[in-house]
């Protein structure tokens, strides 16, 4: 049997608990990042120089994860994973350095070592988040889910205790958590060889992931909504209540990404999570620009519980789409990840030239985020976030299949009676209307797969595969496995032109 066939593992619930508790405290610091109050933000009451320091943080996130997304194997690698370590220590040691030096001589950093400093923080914690993803992206799809959405509410626990922390304590805490989170990850035991470790080369990822122009521009339009959200945050008076706020819409969001995910993976499409996000950001944009102050920083919250909705729902989909399409999960996660750390950048840079010119008030970036909402609902309605599988492109892991029984064969008329299997399979598919995640079932059945083997290898569940069987057989107008073979032999004849 083959490797990419074996069902991942679950975690124990041991493991579990010791992987939420490490990744929990990366999101812990990412949220210190994000929001005000952290470490390195000094000259906190200088909204401007706030705003730009987390420009710079985005920046260096989403340099490395776009660098992560071209890696040439697909995979980290025992050399890249070293120097990753290294970066993650690194954002401790800017951490202590740079507080340890305020905290002597109680004066504001230039400015030029500030962004140096954000633009590493970033790339640090842009490594550790990788790293976890790469742990999580091994292990059974309900294992995968679980450990996000409670690694988030773990992680919002946490950045609640360091924001309500007197200095030097969080500082301290700021500093070693991530070291600690890294310490837990290589701690961790290996849960056997798994598929997705395998090297996936990337011009095979690009092709397989058949991802069109609008992915990138929608989380780059969401990335701007959600930075505005975040940078107005600033705006409010840093006080328990705000971080409890923050704290519990984060917790929010991360249960309900969980309730989502457990209830609908496998039986909808990732451009449609997107949309159910619209509503949310609606009702957290419209009563921004009139409404009075309290109701002012609720709507800001709301973004904040929607943005993490949208983040771990987006991880979950494209780990299951790596594996489904045979492409590397640092692809499809490290271009979403680029494309939002891109809009969140420029989302807290309208909120810098609203606060550094004066020029533009907070009703206008309002009005400029629900007018991206709205050009969002466009993209996402009219540009789908997949290219249509192309004649080569379709069911590749069907296609390796074939390539493997033609290695195996060595004979010639195999493969010449391979290509008119998949350009039956690939005409039929076309002619009735078959979606994407419909034509890769088709595939298998085509070549006699079962159900079990099926789900194992799309990584859906017994229940997505015989859902897509019956839309098949329906659009087909075909009611047996016999007959969809039949089916097929006979558009072979046509090809043939018998």
């Amino acid at each position: 049997m083959s490797a990419e066939v074996f069902p991942r593992q679950s975690l124990s619930s041991a493991l579990l608990l010791v992987a939420v508790g490490g990744f929990s405290l990366f999101w812990a610091v990412f949220l210190s990042m994000l929001m005000r109050n952290s470490f390195l933000d000094v000259d906190i009451e200088n909204l401007w120089h706030h705003l730009v320091l987390r420009i710079a943080f985005f920046i260096g996130f989403g340099l490395c994860s776009f660098a992560l997304s071209r890696t040439a194997d697909g995979t980290i690698g025992k050399r890249r994973r070293g120097a990753m370590y290294a970066l993650v220590v690194l954002f401790s040691v800017i951490a202590a350095a740079s507080s340890a030096s305020y905290f002597v001589t109680q004066t504001a950093h230039a400015l030029p070592f500030d962004l140096v400093a954000w633009a590493l923080s970033g790339i640090g914690l842009c490594c550790l988040f990788f790293l976890w993803i790469e742990a999580v992206a091994a292990v059974s799809p309900s294992s995968t889910v679980k450990c996000l959405a409670l690694s988030v509410v773990c992680g919002s626990g946490f950045y609640l205790i360091i924001t309500m922390l007197p200095s030097p304590f969080n500082i301290a805490m700021l500093a070693v958590c991530p070291l600690i989170s890294l310490g837990i990850l290589k701690a961790m035991p290996q849960s056997g060889e798994q598929p997705e470790a395998a090297e996936i080369p990337l011009s095979e990822s690009k092709k397989n992931a058949h991802l069109s122009g609008a992915f990138g521009a929608i989380y780059v339009i969401y990335g701007i909504v959600f930075g505005l959200g975040a940078g107005s945050i600033t705006q409010i008076a840093g006080d328990a209540t705000l971080f409890v706020g923050i704290a519990a819409l984060t917790a929010l969001g991360a249960l309900a990404a969980f309730g989502f995910m457990t209830r609908f993976s496998g039986r909808i499409e990732q451009g449609n999570m997107l949309k159910m996000v619209f509503p949310f950001l609606v009702i957290a944009l419209v009563p921004m620009s009139f409404m009075s102050d309290m109701v002012y920083a609720l709507c800001n919250l709301l973004l904040m519980g929607a943005y993490v909705f949208l983040l771990l729902s987006s991880i979950a989909f494209e780990l299951q789409t790596a594996r489904a399409r045979r492409a590397s999960y640092l692809f499809f996660v490290g271009m979403s990840q680029t494309a939002l750390s891109a809009g969140l950048a420029v989302g807290y840079g309208l909120g810098l030239l609203a606060s550094g010119t004066g020029a533009v008030n907070l009703s206008v970036l309002s009005g400029i985020a629900l007018g991206l909402v709205v050009l969002l609902a466009a993209f996402v309605t009219f540009a789908p976030i997949e290219r249509p599988l192309m004649h080569e492109a379709v069911a590749p892991e069907a296609q390796g299949d074939a390539q493997q029984d033609e290695a195996d064969t060595g004979d010639r008329d195999v493969d010449h009676e391979q290509g008119h299997w998949k350009a039956s399979c690939t005409a039929l598919a076309e002619r009735y209307g078959l979606s994407p995640r419909e034509t890769e079932v088709f595939f298998y059945l085509a070549k006699g797969r079962g159900i079990e083997h099926i789900q194992n290898q799309l990584y859906i569940s017994s229940h997505t595969v015989k859902t897509h069987t019956y839309n098949i057989y329906r659009k087909m107008n075909i009611g047996s496995r016999e007959e969809l073979l039949d089916l097929i032999e006979a558009e072979k004849q046509t090809l043939r032109g018998e």
